[in-house]
């Protein structure tokens, strides 16, 4: 779990790893703790390198993170719980406009795990005439409002997967042990592919502060309630063209 400044849980830098597995974890241990375990590893490969820096990395978040983290879990839960009402009621507010779905978990289901890092929309193009998500963004954008069109690229095409040579083996470091090609050409995952047209980021409301979110949902529903307004000149979405535009959220 990453808990980087951008993460429902920001403690500046650093992550945790939750296992019931005892020799997963002593292997991250070994891994990220760079020479600090000591003979308590009961995982008998690892007790002949007790001491010696496996891997040569440091992978150990700084104390002050540590720190901030331990404060920060005292209000966690609250802030969780103002974090799901206000991105609720500005869903809320976008109940019923065309082209745009919520992207929540489902109502009166009681989930509290919305996921509301690098929170998106659903986009419907067919119910605003075809108008592009790029066209729409743009748009929304013009109103003062945070919003941008598409996700991440698909895993599948992504070229750290597919060309890169990680570590020099003279090939895709994929291809560099499979007795196959594992890789999935373009096309392969149609629905996946086309997400990219079909996804917007939403602002990520840290308060449920109402006349702010009104704001916000009322920028959205204009554009969506106006969309012809807009058709006139759309290239359409370069994405849904082969093109590659991603706007990726760290």
């Amino acid at each position: 779990m990453s808990l980087m400044s951008g993460k429902a849980l920001a403690i500046g830098e650093g992550g945790m790893l939750a296992t019931n597995d005892r020799d997963i974890y002593e292997h991250a241990i070994a891994w990220g703790h760079y020479e600090r375990y000591g003979s308590a590893i009961e995982n008998a490969w690892l007790k002949d390198f007790v001491g010696l820096p496996l891997g040569g990395h440091k992978y150990r978040m700084h104390q002050v993170s540590s720190a901030v983290g331990r404060v920060q879990l005292r209000e966690y839960d609250a802030r969780n719980r103002e974090i799901l009402q206000a991105m609720n009621a500005f869903w809320d507010l976008l109940e019923g406009v065309p082209g745009l779905k919520a992207h929540r978990p489902a109502k009166g289901s009681g989930s509290e795990m919305g996921g509301w890092y690098a929170a998106h929309g659903l986009y419907r193009p067919e119910d605003l005439g075809g108008l592009s998500v790029t066209r729409f963004c743009q748009a929304v954008s013009a109103e003062g409002v945070s919003c941008h069109a598409g996700c991440n690229r698909p895993m599948h095409l992504h070229p750290l997967f597919n060309t890169c040579d990680v570590y020099g083996d003279g090939r895709p470091t994929r291809l560099a042990d499979p007795e196959h090609d594992p890789r999935q050409p373009a096309g392969s995952l149609p629905v996946t592919e086309a997400m990219n047209a079909r996804v917007y980021s939403i602002p990520w409301f840290k308060y449920n502060r109402p006349a702010i979110i009104a704001e916000h949902a009322a920028a959205y529903r204009k554009v969506a309630e106006n969309y012809q307004d807009l058709l006139a000149g759309d290239p359409g979405d370069p994405s849904a063209l082969g093109g590659w535009h991603f706007f990726t959220h760290r």
